[in-house]
């Protein structure tokens, strides 16, 4: 039996030892001083200084006087064989995990090396208000630090909820009560946690058809099972879902511009939505994402405006209006759900960054956001210009869907194109385009990509037209 220090000085040693035979530690490499090892591991320094010894009787160190213990250079055995995978890390998933690695990857996700032309879904990297953010954020370092010590709220910093408040009442017509929203790490936890709220393994949710990826996603993570529905220029086909499903629990879909065909919901559908939830006794999940950019007609308010019966989850983000790579969002949350939402929330993620939170606040109460927000749409609606013109001037193979909202558009590819071999051939010119296809829950309609305008600017329009046709006409579209 080995006494607990000669079971810390076995652990030490066989640490050690392992690190030196697999290169971690090269030869030569200078081991820690033990007073310092001692205390990043937790243990006594004698326990150390034996374990050191015992590498030096065996061979794998040398010690020299005054200068420390170094990686002998002749070991006295090779390196452990590396352990043998698994056939297939598909073999060990449950059911649901292999439903969900089967989803495609967001659009959002781009490949490394390719840059944001055409990249459909993201702002422009460029229109980012660094100066005015940083500016932002040096002034909440100066009154924050206390509050860094700890873990955030769960339900989000109540000066930040009470801007988002603000914005929702000025910019979207929603009256929204501060104590009912919920800071998320962007639209997409929201979704998940709703989903995982309201949603039992098995039950059936309408989603979009095509629709947003990662919202289909959310769904099958929670154990759900999406059914989906048409969504054709005027968004989601209510009737064609309660024919389809008529018992189903909840409908994840996005009123102002569905995503990627940009339909929208109109006040007939719209009702006849409310309607089915009521008398299904089902949930709605409104993804309002991208709304505050319109190019046709006037802003539509969100459904939630017209929720009576405190049946509609209303989801925003800031990761188009500002940056992704921020991660914050919120959900406005019926008052019954909220204690339960914000709990789940806690056991989630413990709260969202408390800086990033606190410089959005700041950045919306010195009346930054709205500003910020014409402007980019000024610039968006040129760059969507320039691009329509230079696609209908230098690129005949693809025919652009006009959307009337969002941040990119559907270019239909002629029929029997290979949808895979296109985007390959764009990729390979530096042009992020994504398939329509993988939108689609069922079998794809329609042949086509999904092209982002927000971060292409215009005077590279042109070029980028041309580049697309070159693709499409020599690199594996046909």
């Amino acid at each position: 039996m080995f006494t607990p220090d000669q079971n810390r000085q076995q652990s030490v040693f066989d640490r050690l030892r392992l690190g030196i035979l697999a290169g971690t530690l090269p030869t030569g490499a200078r081991l820690p001083p033990t007073r310092a090892l001692a205390e990043e591991l937790g243990v006594a320094r004698q326990t150390v200084v034996l374990a050191y010894e015992r590498l030096a009787s065996e061979g794998y160190v040398r010690a020299r006087t005054g200068s420390g213990t170094y990686v002998a250079p002749d070991l006295p055995d090779a390196a452990p064989a590396p352990a043998v995978p698994p056939p297939t890390a598909a073999s060990s998933l449950s059911r649901r995990g292999q439903r969900i690695a089967a989803v495609p990857v967001s659009a959002h996700q781009r490949q490394p090396g390719i840059g944001t032309l055409l990249a459909g879904g993201i702002p422009a990297p460029d229109l980012f208000p660094k100066e005015a953010w940083a500016r932002c954020a040096a002034k909440v370092m100066k009154t924050l630090p206390s509050e860094l010590t700890g873990y955030p709220s769960a339900q989000g910093l109540p000066e930040l909820r009470t801007q988002i408040a603000a914005h929702l009442a000025a910019t979207r017509g929603l009256l929204a009560d501060p104590a009912n929203i919920v800071v998320t790490a962007g639209t997409q936890q929201a979704l998940r946690i709703a989903a995982d709220l309201l949603l039992d393994p098995g039950d059936t949710a309408w989603v979009e058809d095509p629709g947003y990826i990662a919202g289909r996603g959310a769904l099958l993570a929670a154990g759900a099972t999406p059914v989906p529905v048409i969504s054709d220029t005027e968004g989601l086909d209510v009737a064609a879902g309660i024919q389809r499903a008529p018992d189903a629990r909840l409908a994840l879909v996005a009123p102002s511009h569905a995503t990627p065909l940009g339909g929208a919901l109109p006040i007939a559908r719209r009702l006849a939505l409310l309607d089915w939830a009521a008398r299904a006794n089902a949930w709605i999940l409104e993804d309002d994402c991208d709304s505050e950019f319109r190019w046709s007609g006037h802003p539509l308010p969100p459904l939630a405006t017209l929720d009576r019966g405190g049946r509609v989850i209303y989801c925003g983000t800031f990761s188009k209006t500002l940056a992704p790579a921020l991660r914050l969002g919120f959900a406005v949350v019926p008052a019954p759900l909220v204690p339960a939402f914000v709990r789940a929330c806690a056991l989630a993620h413990r709260g969202i960054d408390t800086f990033n939170q606190a410089t959005l606040a700041e950045f919306m109460r010195q009346g930054l956001l709205a500003p910020h927000i014409r402007r980019m749409r000024t610039e968006y609606s040129r760059r969507r210009d320039a691009l329509l013109a230079a696609l209908a001037r230098h690129a005949p193979s693809i025919r652009p869907i006009d959307a009337p909202g969002g941040l990119h558009m559907v270019g239909r590819l002629p029929d029997g194109t290979d949808e895979a071999g296109a985007v390959a051939a764009c990729r390979a010119r530096g042009l992020a385009v994504s398939p329509l296809g993988a939108y689609y829950a069922g079998p794809p309609r329609m042949t086509g990509l999904i092209m982002g305008f927000a971060g292409t600017p215009a005077a590279l329009a042109a070029d980028t037209a041309r580049r697309l046709e070159a693709a499409l006409r020599g690199g594996n579209g046909k």
